[in-house]
């Protein structure tokens, strides 16, 4: 039990925060070319994690698509990060719901480990400068939007 507490503290003291600069994302993405975070310094990003077992994030990414394709020419990118262990499970998903952003997939959870999401989905939304302008659980999307728009110096 200590332990566990022990491991649950260091967690929450390493989880990637607003305030804090963005931790690093560079993986293969499954529409081929890598993905990464340091390249789009001057972009607003949003970064959000899921799983193919998760209702709420099933939701989410048709409104994460309208998202990326509203917002891209204003320069917003979306990378969805999908920590499920089987890649059967994750490329289902993502056949199913056609998304029009990068998606990746880390199954060695060594993604989700640096950036530590508190539960499916997190979504964290990065600003130009790649400081954690927000961090967001759960499926509304009209808040990461609303956060997008503070991101980019904008209001509804």
């Amino acid at each position: 039990m200590k332990r566990a507490l022990h491991g649950l503290f260091f967690s929450l003291l390493l989880a990637a925060s607003p305030g804090q600069p963005s931790p690093s994302l560079d993986a293969p993405t499954l529409q081929g070319p890598r993905f990464s975070l340091e390249r789009l310094r001057g972009r607003v990003v949003v970064v959000d994690f899921w799983a193919s077992w998760c209702e709420p994030c099933r939701r989410s990414f048709p409104r994460l698509n309208e998202l990326s394709r509203r917002y891209a020419a204003r320069g917003v990118t979306v990378v969805g990060v999908s920590v499920d262990d089987e890649a059967s499970n994750y490329q289902r998903f993502v056949r199913e719901l056609h998304p029009t952003f990068a998606v990746v997939h880390d199954a060695s959870h060594q993604i989700a480990d640096r950036w530590a999401p508190s539960s499916m989905p997190t979504t964290y939304v990065i600003g130009r400068d790649g400081v954690i302008a927000a961090v967001l659980t759960g499926e509304d999307v009209q808040q990461v939007e609303a956060r997008v728009l503070a991101a980019l110096g904008e209001t509804r």
